[in-house]
């Protein structure tokens, strides 16, 4: 077994023992069940669909679940010196890196997947009407550009925890990255060029989310976050390298 699939198996043992990983998850669905359900009133008798609504409840709370579950990945273990230890064995940077960016995504596409369980499963049951609308195609295709967009945010947590040896600025650094510079740029594009609003009425990620959930699916956007990623993976990588050196 390659130093990657076993540095993913230890991760996932310790997510799954660890009740700083149970708390955020718990809390993630909370907040994307409420964010739904706030939705689905606001947005009733519009041409938003069911699957769109619900992409929409969970793409803004992604960041901040990703950073809670991936601040302690490198930042603990460089507290500990643990991470000393680590580079010293035989291991490539990149296969300790990767390893422990497929387990932080593995735990976030299944608090995903648990989080779609209400709009495919409770709603039906709850609605008959409802149940009419619910596309496993439609679900399907939105549930993939989260987990893109997912895999961005754990790759980027990955990246600024290994910067840092305390846990709570890691988190915060994810956060700024993630979450408050998109939001910034956003924000400071509109106050600038205020005609863009008519074109750009919603922030591009939340744009993305909604495109895909109507079928509008665009490699180019696909390809956006996978070069994201392998970047900040590639960035993270070399941070590790120059610790070992």
């Amino acid at each position: 077994m390659t130093a990657m699939w076993v540095t993913w198996r230890r991760e996932v043992r310790a997510y799954g023992g660890s009740f700083a990983c149970y708390l955020p998850v718990t809390a993630f669905l909370g907040v994307c069940g409420w964010t739904f359900v706030f939705l689905l009133g606001r947005y009733e008798g519009t041409v938003l669909q069911v699957q769109s609504i619900w992409g929409l409840s969970v793409a803004p709370w992604l960041p901040v679940l990703c950073a809670m579950l991936t601040m302690r990945l490198l930042a603990e273990e460089r507290a500990s010196g643990m991470v000393e230890l680590l580079l010293s064995a035989p291991v490539r940077e990149r296969e300790f890196v990767i390893g422990k960016f497929l387990a932080a995504l593995t735990v976030v596409t299944f608090a995903v997947s648990a989080a779609m369980l209400v709009p495919v499963v409770v709603l039906p049951v709850l609605s008959a009407m409802m149940a009419e609308t619910v596309h496993a195609a439609a679900f399907a295709m939105t549930w993939l550009v989260l987990t893109l967009q997912a895999a961005v945010w754990c790759a980027a947590g990955l990246m600024v925890s290994v910067c840092f040896r305390n846990q709570t600025l890691a988190a915060v650094g994810t956060l700024v990255l993630c979450g408050g510079i998109p939001v910034a740029v956003y924000a400071a594009v509109l106050a600038w060029v205020p005609s863009v609003r008519a074109t750009m009425a919603w922030l591009p990620l939340l744009v993305h989310v909604y495109d895909f959930s109507t079928g509008l699916v665009s490699t180019s956007v696909v390809l956006l976050y996978v070069t994201l990623t392998v970047l900040f993976l590639f960035v993270c990588s070399k941070v590790l390298a120059g610790l070992r050196l």
